[in-house]
């Protein structure tokens, strides 16, 4: 998927409808508070989209990526991408932002999953994705994991909803067993070390769900793990705006919030800046216009 260029990043938007275009149909009105977030919309003629597999839409558009993003005061959406969001939710748009990313995909991941309420699951990584499947997965009901990689997290992860923390000074493998082992274990850290590691902990028909693509290259597991314990590996993506728009009523009815570094307009290129030299906590920045 080529970017042209110019293009304006940003891929997790809130905000109001401006103007409504002629064919929109009623549902989308001026003034409403609306979100757009990867997916950029899809066109419902392909095969996918008359399947209802509209994250597999062959004319799809990527909201930052082949379409222009958020990152600015205006933006034109389709009507395909947009999530109906919650008014007066007690959340801050700046709080609302995140879940339409990186929020949806953990959130889809969970549910996908074969792990059931009292289960044991693995949240590995604390990061923008991590901090939001820690929470999910305490409301969901599950027995929550954490493991990241220093034990300075520890008090973090159980704020957050962890029931128990595992740092990599731990026998991971060996305290998570204790437990049961894990049902499943999602992969928010994008580290293949870190993915490969998770294998070795799950239970019998367990699957490791891969939701952080790694920049350190293919991932090494061990084939008899997998079939000994009857397991699976696989990845989630990001939901379209319907399954989006599941994921911010579970967020507001069990106050799932983002944790958030707030920049006005003017200083974006300092957000950027420090996004890519990895210094918000949890690598989410949003740009406060409002």
């Amino acid at each position: 998927m080529g970017t042209p260029y110019p293009m304006s990043p940003g891929h997790e938007i809130v905000g109001t409808i401006a103007s409504a275009g002629a064919n929109v149909g009623n549902d989308w009105k001026q003034g409403a508070l609306v979100g757009v977030g990867w997916n950029g919309g899809y066109c419902t003629r392909c095969q996918p989209c008359r399947l209802g597999d509209f994250t597999a839409c062959q004319n799809s558009k990527v909201t930052g990526v082949n379409k222009d993003g958020g990152h600015q005061e205006y933006v034109i959406a389709h009507w395909t991408a947009l999530v109906k969001m919650p008014e007066n939710s007690g959340i801050s748009n700046a709080e609302l932002a995140p879940l339409l990313c990186a929020g949806n995909t953990v959130w889809e991941a969970l549910h996908a999953s074969p792990a059931r309420a009292g289960d044991v699951v693995v949240v590995s990584g604390l990061g923008g994705l991590g901090h939001l499947a820690l929470q999910y997965a305490r409301k969901m009901g599950f027995i929550v994991v954490a493991v990241s990689g220093s034990k300075d997290k520890a008090d973090l992860a159980k704020k957050l909803g962890a029931h128990y923390y595992f740092s990599a000074e731990d026998d991971v493998a060996a305290e998570v067993g204790k437990l049961g082992g894990a049902k499943a274990a999602i992969a928010t850290a994008p580290s293949a070390k870190a993915i490969s590691s998770l294998v070795p902990l799950l239970s019998r028909y367990g699957e490791v769900i891969v939701v952080g693509v790694p920049g350190d290259g293919n991932l090494e597991v061990s084939a008899m793990a997998l079939v000994s314990k009857r397991a699976a590996l696989r990845g989630y993506s990001c939901g379209a705006s319907a399954e989006n728009e599941k994921t911010i009523k579970f967020s507001v009815a069990e106050d799932v919030k983002a944790m958030v570094h707030k920049f006005p307009l003017d200083k974006a290129n300092d957000a950027l800046d420090g996004v890519l030299n990895g210094k918000p906590k949890f690598r989410v920045s949003c740009l406060d216009i409002g």
